[in-house]
């Protein structure tokens, strides 16, 4: 948030103007879900309408995963960037593509190259022309398995720089505010204040993910910028809230083999290009230099300053920052690698969901896993007065609720699987397992006291069996 989007805020605060009553976004999305999309007029997306984070569009829970032809990728020239395989080389199924996946995923230790956005829609950054036609955009990037970040724009001034050590995300662009320093950031969703990435380290856990609902279903393997790579495709729900035309039906995956990274991502509508993002110079596990991971502000030049609030701390000092004990997954739960590595604390921090909607987070845990580029995020928090969302439609009620922290977004209806906890310390809770074509995979839950998410590098058993073993923990 800029100093002028808080002088804003502030000022449109003291309006005399109700709030929402608690069940507005309920009843909006079932009324988005009932009136098609042809009957609203199109817009233009902005900043009241964001796309889905970079290349989280993989995993999908209700659709099955298809095996297609190579020709079907769309790009400028209406040619093929794939080269399929030999007809004779035998197709392997998603539970092999899966295992391979993982494998690349919990060994790799850095990764270089360029990624490329093109857009006949407004997607994040990249908007087209007036006039319509297609804008392309770039970027140079490192990132390695320790969470560090830097993604320079090519051609403009957009650098992004995030230090893992020092939870810090600094920014130079030609915008205003032109300089950004914001600290003590957590370690993921759903608590995030920091410029949305180009590149997010979670996108090749959410291929995984994908995978890990289906199973024995043939995938295609192809030759993609000279890199052995699969093929796979799903189709998805256009954003209600896109407008016609300005949301895809069908995403097209092609993951790279060695690294288990998405080389290229395109979006479609009834077979009309929407977007693509792709990956192309990649370096695999290179030298990288520490210092890459901070920027320094020019002279002169005065930064903006953000404190998100999440302090590191032991878990035996959780506690007394949070006033509970910590409940965690049990060690044994979680996939064969992860190690605990980090716990943050926040006695205060944004709101989350869809649209920010759900009440102030307050005692905030947000614990950290990682297994190579693999990342778990644990959180918990407080609930309050709030209780859990209706799903219908709701008579008057003042009191304020809680939604799922990690919905797709504003526009996007999630299918989650709902089930009762079996075990734990979370036994009896009702939760929300969530593997969403626009989001990142999670599960949700709350009690008389929590409200907890797990989210990230897990596959739908793998997430279910964390939440049936939390325990107390520090």
């Amino acid at each position: 948030m800029t100093e002028r989007d808080e002088l804003l805020g502030q000022e449109l605060r003291r309006l005399p103007v109700p709030d929402h009553g608690p069940e507005f976004f309920a009843r909006l999305a079932l009324r988005l879900d009932q009136e098609p999309a042809a009957a609203r007029p199109r817009r233009r997306r902005g900043p009241g309408w964001q796309a889905p984070p970079m290349f989280l569009g993989l995993a999908a829970a209700a659709v099955a995963l298809i095996v297609f032809a190579a020709s079907t990728l769309v790009t400028r020239d209406g040619s093929s960037p794939v080269r399929q395989l030999p007809p004779d080389t035998q197709l392997i199924s998603a539970t092999e593509v899966r295992a391979r996946v993982s494998t690349a995923l919990s060994s790799l230790r850095s990764l270089s190259g360029e990624v490329t956005i093109e857009c006949e829609v407004g997607f994040g950054d990249c908007f087209p022309p007036d006039a319509g036609g297609r804008t392309s955009l770039r970027w140079s990037f490192v990132t390695t398995a320790a969470g560090d970040e830097r993604i320079t724009g090519i051609g403009r001034r957009d650098d992004v720089a995030y230090s893992a050590a020092r939870r810090e995300q600094r920014v130079l662009t030609d915008g205003r505010p032109a300089a950004q320093i914001i600290s003590n950031l957590p370690p993921g969703p759903p608590d995030q204040a920091a410029r949305q990435s180009v590149l997010r380290r979670d996108v090749a856990s959410v291929v995984r993910a994908f995978l890990s609902t289906t199973d024995d279903v043939p995938v295609a393997e192809v030759i993609e910028q000279d890199r052995p790579a699969w093929r796979l495709s799903t189709a998805v729900t256009p954003n209600k809230l896109a407008g016609p035309g300005g949301s895809g039906d069908r995403l097209d995956v092609v993951v790279d083999r060695e690294t288990g990274f998405p080389l290229r991502v395109t979006e479609t509508l009834a077979g009309r290009f929407l977007t693509e993002v792709r990956l192309s110079n990649l370096v695999v596990d290179g030298a990288v230099d520490p210092a890459s991971f901070t920027i320094d502000i020019p002279a002169g030049l005065t930064p903006f300053r953000q404190d998100v609030g999440f302090r590191s701390v032991g878990l035996p000092q959780v506690q007394a920052a949070v006033g509970y004990r910590p409940v965690l997954p049990a060690a044994e739960s979680l996939p064969p690698g992860y190690q605990l590595a980090e716990v943050t604390v926040a006695t205060q921090a944004q709101a989350t969901g869809a649209e920010g909607a759900n009440p102030q987070s307050r005692n905030v845990v947000s614990v950290a896993y990682r297994r190579g580029f693999d990342r778990i995020v644990v959180t918990t928090r407080s609930t309050g007065t709030a209780r859990r969302c209706s799903t219908t439609l709701p008579g008057s009620d003042s009191t304020t609720c809680w939604a799922d922290p990690l919905a797709s977004g504003e526009g996007f209806v999630d299918q989650p699987e709902r089930f009762t906890v079996g075990a734990g310390a979370l036994a009896g809770a009702q939760a929300e397992l969530v593997l969403s074509p626009r989001g990142v995979p999670h599960v949700w839950t709350l009690d008389t006291r929590l409200v907890v998410t797990v989210a990230g590098d897990a596959g739908a058993e793998e997430l279910r069996r964390m939440a049936e073993s939390f325990a107390p923990a520090g």
